[in-house]
């Protein structure tokens, strides 16, 4: 099989990524919960901040063309040090994608298959992963666009069924903005601008692997911004069904709202519909997460990443259940530790540190060049 082709990815298979990426559990565990009924519009601030956000991304990587988050740091900072942090976001990579996969575990283990232990969950979604990424990144990119029809119809169509089963209530987004901005600022930052919209940085491993380069910030832009409006009318379906109260209790509020359906006496219970927006969207989101890691430990070791698949993958699905005792305490770090102490740092912070480092090496370089 050729290496090469596998590794690349159309600028419509990365627009569909990124937007599965993107709304993976976003969608259904729910967002801006400290905005309450103004949760879609703190989605929409961050929606235009998150734009900013990619488009540094890749401005980024534009400077040293070719090069990924990683090989950028060692140009920055030399072999080892560039690897010291290279390692950094690879751990960072590797736990996010455990707690991504718990938040599917959980709603497997408490929606469907409530007898079947969680580990049997986390082990098999895993396995499919660690299978697609080993087959190549192409793999991955046209999957998405076998589904991404079904997944967009479907996050559509529930909203639809959910209105003529006449369980909206359009009041419950009322009043706008009675607390003034504060609320929706303080469910900005830094909460939804790292969940879901920073964890961008791990496509600073893909970016590379794109055909058409120089077309990558505006598909990139497009995808965020597409994927943010439907994360806001995915936040108002919610909000308008269940009540902002409802909704901040709900673990699952999409699910919980889906449940509401009831049409001609024969369309209910959809709850597989939600499995299936979940599903996919988290072994994207997992998938992207754990190819980021994989490929900082090949830049370290210097060994093809397949042949880490297997045992990072067990370390993975493993940390995944011991990441928090319970569903309650995993959300609490996911709110509470998660976006300031690990998502702040690594999506802004060292990102924003190593543009004018990057910024001064590469002018000194074409000055060098140009003698």
């Amino acid at each position: 099989m050729n290496n090469k082709l596998v590794e690349n990815l159309s600028l419509w298979q990365l627009f569909i990524v990124i937007f599965i990426f993107e709304l993976g559990s976003a969608a259904v565990v729910g967002i801006g919960g400290e905005a309450k009924q103004d949760a879609w519009i703190a989605i929409a601030v961050a929606t235009v901040l998150g734009i900013g956000l990619v488009a540094f991304y890749i401005i980024l990587l534009s400077m040293v063309p070719g090069k990924n988050l990683f090989e950028v740091f060692c140009f920055c900072f030399g072999k080892w040090l560039g690897k010291l942090i290279s390692l950094m976001y690879v751990i960072y990579f590797f736990y996010i994608a455990a707690r991504v996969l718990r938040d599917f575990c959980e709603l497997i283990a408490s929606s469907i298959f409530e007898e079947t232990p969680i580990e049997v969950i986390a082990i098999s979604m895993i396995l499919v992963v660690s299978y697609m990424l080993y087959l190549g990144l192409e793999v991955l990119g046209r999957a998405s666009e076998i589904f991404i029809p079904y997944l967009f119809s479907f996050i559509i169509i529930i909203g639809i069924f959910i209105l003529f089963s006449g369980e909206m209530e359009f009041t419950n987004l009322l009043p706008v903005l009675p607390e003034g901005l504060g609320p929706v600022f303080k469910a900005v930052f830094p909460s939804i601008l790292t969940f879901p919209f920073g964890e961008l940085i791990a496509f600073t491993i893909l970016f590379p692997a794109i055909t058409k380069r120089k077309k990558v910030l505006p598909v990139g832009i497009l995808a965020v911004l597409v994927s943010g409006l439907v994360l806001i009318y995915n936040s108002i379906v919610q909000i308008a069904t269940l009540g902002p109260e409802m909704k901040e209790r709900s673990n699952f509020p999409l699910l919980s709202a889906a449940r509401e359906i009831s049409l001609l006496e024969f369309i209910e219970r959809v709850d597989l519909i939600i499995v299936f927006i979940v599903m996919y969207g988290i072994i994207v989101k997992v998938g992207v997460f754990f190819y980021g890691g994989l490929k900082g430990l090949e830049l370290i070791f210097n060994r093809s990443y397949r042949a880490m698949i297997v045992p990072i993958g067990t370390l993975i699905a493993f940390f995944s259940i011991e990441v928090s005792h319970n569903f309650a305490e995993h959300i609490q770090e996911g709110l509470e530790v998660v976006p300031m102490y690990f998502h702040v740092p690594f999506q802004i912070i060292i990102p924003m540190l190593v543009f004018p480092i990057l910024y001064w090496k590469v002018k000194k370089q074409q000055k060098e060049k140009s003698q």
